[in-house]
């Protein structure tokens, strides 16, 4: 190692030991358990590609296409990265005062950008490349060398030019609603992967071979150069392994080169999103008093910030996404779930109103409009999600042909919309994640307060709206009564309404007792009570993590999907292990995988609370603090 550090520029050198020290000292506790499972998740991707160089098909061209299909997607993985995990440790502001030539500071930070978990495993991956090599012969092994070289080097340069790219389209709508379709994309192929699969299984591709212009298509783009060069290596055309590994080298140059001017530049301006002018202000109606005025500056800011832009796209791509997939096998089961599937994740994606607005609170706490703010951001949110899911309700039932399908569409889409306009604008106030105030957020489209937690329990949360409606329906439909089954299309409206208007009074309550609170904590990113420490055993957070992870796979993919599948008659056994089983077995083991799933769901739960009470921290004056705890 100490070698290799040698051989490189002193700047590499330096910006590796600075980033290897970055990672010693703040990758503990929590960080570090979900870099490991990280790491063994992607290391589990690597080994599947290295397996896919060895597998033996009827088709001789298959293996090959299809690696030059998971090339592809590595590369996308890399592309949308900056999207999806935040700048990197190591970023070019920080170094914008040295006297550090623009193309040397690009070389160092290349070089600690291979300082790694992500680096070491697309290795791995691309190691796969050499494997197939070596079923070709020597030709192509001598040419998969310098070709896993220079593939490593061109996903890494472009994932660094595709962070300053969408740092520049993040702060126009367009660009905003771009970079949601991505994140929902990979949050669609990160759930449902397994879809793409099923449909290749069901095609009969892998037996017949892909067409010329699939397989034209994967090696057309620079993913798939190197499998190129390897291919026609192994055919005695050397020219052409030549062009394609110096096609790769200039790319990589190039991309340097486009790098290294965009560091050290001055801040780009920011783009002036500009509205109508010369309104009349609303005597009446909707738009009426304090709450049309705020109702009226909430729309305005969902049509003109990015930030609301992106969270208006990534709900609506994820849940299209996610329910049009298994068209590729030809299923169109879950296409009517799909308005209900947009409603939740609307919730999931507004849950940090507040944070977003940052300290223009003060406003509000300066009027006394607590309530009619609160009161103004639900109304906003129905009136901008709601005909949306509505349109997507008609069309994609509709679509399905599942008749049964209405009753259920029209009761869950009005309580799950309902319900997610409370329980977002509540956990906007009691849960706020402190984000910087709009005209001084970074350049990276997500950086804007940490959400995740409040996401993930906004999401499973904004199920339970839907489950009074979903009993009356499920006794309707066991019993085949028309009556009960529409009942519950009156049980979703009224609690959809009944929620709305229950958790907004909550909401606005909580604001008005704790507004100045808030507004110190998004002014400043602390609490203004002392809040005590929960410890939690290192164990205990391995086994949470172990128990979500594995807990996810028995309970949704081994557990509901195939129970699904048996229910509805579809009989496709991909990587299902009830679907393998004979016939009297599949669904015991699919309602066994479902218990188990939630068995290590409630491990996870446990494991991840603190077994003994709380202590607060010393007082540096002497005296003992409080032994509060702060209630987020």
């Amino acid at each position: 190692m100490a070698g290799v550090l040698s051989a490189l520029p002193a700047e590499a050198r330096i910006l590796i030991r600075m980033k290897v020290a970055i990672l010693r000292h703040s990758m503990t506790g929590g960080k570090a358990a979900l870099m490991v499972v990280g790491g063994v998740l992607g290391l589990g991707l690597a080994a599947g590609t290295i397996w896919l160089g060895l597998v033996r098909t009827a088709h001789p061209t298959v293996v090959a296409d299809l690696l030059a299909a998971v090339y592809l997607m590595w590369m996308l993985g890399w592309v949308v990265g900056p999207a999806w995990g935040g700048s990197t440790l190591l970023r070019a502001d920080h170094f914008g005062l040295l006297p550090v030539p623009r193309r040397r500071l690009a070389v160092g930070l290349l070089g600690a950008a291979f300082v790694a978990v992500t680096a070491a495993v697309t290795l791995l991956a691309f190691l796969s490349l050499l494997v197939y090599a070596a079923r070709l012969g020597p030709a192509a092994v001598l040419v998969a060398v310098p070709a896993v070289v220079l593939q490593l080097v061109f996903v890494v340069l472009l994932s660094r030019v595709a962070a300053v790219a969408f740092g520049v389209v993040a702060k126009s709508r367009t660009g905003a609603a771009f970079t949601g379709v991505l994140v929902a994309a990979m949050m669609v192929l990160a759930q449902s992967g397994w879809m793409v699969a099923v449909a290749i299984q069901v095609s009969g591709v892998l037996t017949t071979g892909f067409g010329p212009g699939f397989a034209g298509t994967v090696r057309a783009v620079p993913s798939g150069w190197g499998l190129v060069a390897v291919e026609s290596a192994a055919q005695g055309r050397w020219w052409w392994a030549l062009g394609a590994l110096a096609g790769l080298a200039l790319l990589i140059v190039l991309l340097l080169l486009a790098w290294s001017r965009s560091l050290g530049t001055p801040r780009r301006a920011r783009t002036t999103i500009r509205g109508s002018r010369g309104l009349a202000a609303a005597g009446r109606g909707l738009f009426a008093g304090r709450t049309g005025t705020v109702l009226r500056k909430e729309l305005r800011t969902w049509w003109r910030d990015p930030l609301r832009t992106q969270t208006v796209f990534v709900p609506l791509a994820w849940a299209l996404g996610t329910t049009l997939l298994p068209l590729t096998f030809g299923e169109k089961l879950l296409l009517p779930w799909a308005a209900p599937a947009l409603a939740v994740m609307a919730g999931a994606s507004a849950v940090n109103l507040y944070g977003q607005d940052g300290t223009a609170l003060w406003l509000t706490l300066l009027t006394g409009s607590e309530r009619a703010d609160v009161r103004g951001r639900q109304l906003a949110y129905l009136l901008v999600f709601g005909p949306v899911t509505v349109v997507v309700a008609v069309v994609c039932t509709a679509w399905s042909g599942l008749a049964w399908a209405w009753p259920w569409v029209l009761a869950l889409v009005p309580a799950l919309l309902g319900g997610g306009a409370g329980l977002a604008a509540l956990m906007s106030v009691v849960a706020l994640a402190p984000g910087p105030d709009a005209h001084k957020r970074p350049e990276n489209p997500l950086e804007h307060g940490d959400t995740t937690g409040q996401a993930n329990v906004m999401f499973w949360g904004g199920l339970l709206p839907g489950i009074p409606a979903a009993a009356v329906l499920a006794i309707g439909t066991a019993y085949d009564n028309a009556v009960l089954l529409w009942a519950g299309v009156l049980v979703g409206v009224a609690t959809g309404v009944l929620l709305a208007w229950w958790l907004g009074r909550v909401a606005s309550g909580r604001l008005r007792a704790r507004g100045p609170e808030l507004l110190l904590l998004m002014r400043t990113g602390r609490s203004s009570k002392p809040v005590v420490r929960i410890e939690v055993p290192k164990q205990g957070v391995w086994t949470s993590l172990i128990g979500w992870t594995l807990g996810s796979i028995a309970l949704f993919p081994q557990g509901l999907v195939p129970l699904v599948f048996l229910l509805v008659g579809v009989d496709v056994k991909s990587w299902f292990l009830a679907m393998y089983l004979p016939g009297p077995y599949r669904l015991p083991v699919a309602a066994a995988m479902v218990l188990v799933g939630s068995w290590l769901y409630y491990v996870a739960i446990r494991a991840g609370l603190p077994k003994k009470r709380p202590v607060a921290p010393e007082d540096p004056s002497g005296e003992d603090a409080p032994r509060e705890l702060e209630s987020v």
